[in-house]
């Protein structure tokens, strides 16, 4: 009975318009273009576009952004065909939906195609003609910017940005990309947070992200919410897997998993649609709950089969106790067995990303963004990965025998020093470092000291950090040990 009342709760999804717009004018021109049938895209959509596709969108009669889109990326020779169609749809309409936002995150962004393409479209919409001296004047025509964030930076996302670059020169400061975990995000109200195939379990941390966290008093409930637009994709119940319904959704995993079954029952003929509508009928219902304002709207379908575009937009009165909150205390001590966490990572970012359309949070983003700074941030967090380090022991002398040479710390950097220069490896540093106190062994009172040879390559000059792997830093270090007895004797070494 409890489960026929939610799904009384949870209609089945229906397109819905962006309000205002015409959604055909603004899919058409894609749908209907002349190189879909050419390129097969229903038959090849992972293929890649190549310099030799270029031909069908180099139309002099044509006054497409979206073919001038396509020419650049074409060049490229990095995007499958689909993702060309799809991710210029999903990024007209949330431009169309936020054309008022001038800060924007591309979330687990891949190479980062739908941050360019609502640059160009803003590009585009305050600079008639596409030319910057036409640049419209005014507080609401200033240029947008977007981040990108994900874990990593793949080379395509570099050729995709030298490509936008050299056709779009303005927009280069106006782009960032920065290898980070989301959790290093802080999200602010005046920036859209973004993502197309958010898979899994990911689009409900971005859910679980843009609904933030609540401040209570007596009287009501305030929030500070983040707009968001979503494709989602990879739906799943699985607990396994990491899902786990927001509080504001009122659901257990229990629940949505009966209401699944429940609708396979029903569209037996659309089984493996059950799944994504459920999880993404219950994602708007979550944040319906908590104050937003939802649309959903459907990609063209001949593009990809995950189609669905989530739009949510806080609404402006912060002062509303929203359905479906709990206000009492005992309520509210369930929220950690519903609310969504992704499951932790010992990884830890070690960077904050303030995404606040400011130029302080702007600046800080840039600072951080691109392969060198990333690189950096890793060596700071797992040395060992980089520069490898091997431990001798020694035998010291004793201090008041004249004739017999005391190998310290000193002489030994001096010797580590002289056999990187000789090794046939360029660029290598070795740097050596007392490790722990000296031991006196009881038996013969005979003393001993570890010392920690630390290797590192210095080929470059520009503070990039680059690898140097075990088996270097073992043959190096085995060349050193050799001198050490050659210059000092064989029962130096313990």
């Amino acid at each position: 009975e409890k489960n026929t009342n939610l799904m009384i709760l949870l209609p089945p999804i229906a397109l819905l318009v962006l309000s205002g717009l015409k959604y055909r004018e603004l899919m058409d021109p894609i749908i209907q273009h002349p190189a879909i049938p050419k390129l097969s895209v229903d038959i090849r959509p992972r293929s890649r576009l190549k310099k030799k596709h270029k031909i069908l969108f180099e139309n002099e009669d044509s006054t497409l952004i979206f073919d001038e889109l396509a020419v650049v990326v074409c060049n490229t020779g990095v995007v499958c065909r689909k993702e060309l169609f799809e991710t210029y749809a999903a990024a007209t309409l949330i431009h169309a939906k936020f054309p008022q936002m001038k800060r924007m995150a591309d979330l687990a962004a891949g190479h980062g195609l739908l941050s360019w393409f609502l640059l160009v479209l803003d590009f585009y919409e305050n600079n008639p003609g596409g030319v910057a001296e036409n640049l419209c004047k005014g507080p609401h025509k200033r240029p947008r910017t977007v981040v990108c964030v994900d874990r990593r930076m793949p080379a395509s996302a570099d050729a995709i940005a030298n490509a936008m670059i050299d056709r779009f020169p303005e927009l280069e400061h106006r782009w960032s990309y920065i290898q980070s975990d989301l959790s290093a995000i802080e999200p602010d109200p005046s920036c859209l947070l973004t993502s197309v195939h958010a898979c899994g379990t990911l689009t409900d941390c971005l859910v679980d992200m843009a609904i933030g966290d609540d401040t209570i008093s007596d009287q009501c409930r305030h929030r500070k919410g983040v707009p968001l637009a979503v494709v989602p994709c990879c739906h799943t119940v699985k607990v396994q897997q990491g899902y786990k319904p927001h509080f504001y959704s009122g659901l257990h995993v229990d629940d949505v998993v009966a209401l699944v079954e429940k609708r396979k029952s029903n569209q037996r003929h659309l089984k493996h649609e059950a799944v994504a509508d459920v999880v993404d009928e219950i994602r708007c219902r979550t944040l319906r709950n908590a104050g937003f304002d939802v649309e959903e709207v459907m990609l063209p379908s001949s593009f990809t089969g995950r189609n669905r575009l989530l739009l949510g937009e806080p609404q402006n009165d912060r002062g509303k106790i929203y359905p479906g909150k709990p206000t009492d205390s005992s309520q509210d001590n369930k929220k950690n067995d519903f609310f969504f966490e992704r499951k932790r990572e010992t990884y830890q970012p070690g960077i904050r990303i303030p995404l606040a359309d400011n130029e302080e949070s702007i600046n800080h983003c840039n600072s951080i963004s691109g392969r060198d700074p990333a690189r950096t941030r890793l060596f700071e967090q797992i040395p060992k990965h980089f520069s490898p380090s091997l431990v001798l022991s020694i035998w010291l002398g004793e201090a008041s025998s004249a004739n017999i040479s005391i190998p310290i710390e000193e002489m030994l950097q001096l010797l580590a020093d002289q056999c990187c220069s000789k090794v046939e490896v360029d660029g290598v540093q070795c740097t050596v470092k007392a490790l722990g106190e000296v031991n006196v062994q009881p038996a013969t009172g005979r003393r001993s000291q570890r010392f920690k040879f630390t290797y590192k390559s210095m080929k470059s000059n520009d503070n990039n950090v680059t690898r140097l792997s075990k088996n270097t830093a073992k043959m190096i270090h085995n060349f050193i040990r050799d001198k050490i007895v050659d210059n000092f004797g064989n029962d130096l070494l313990r």
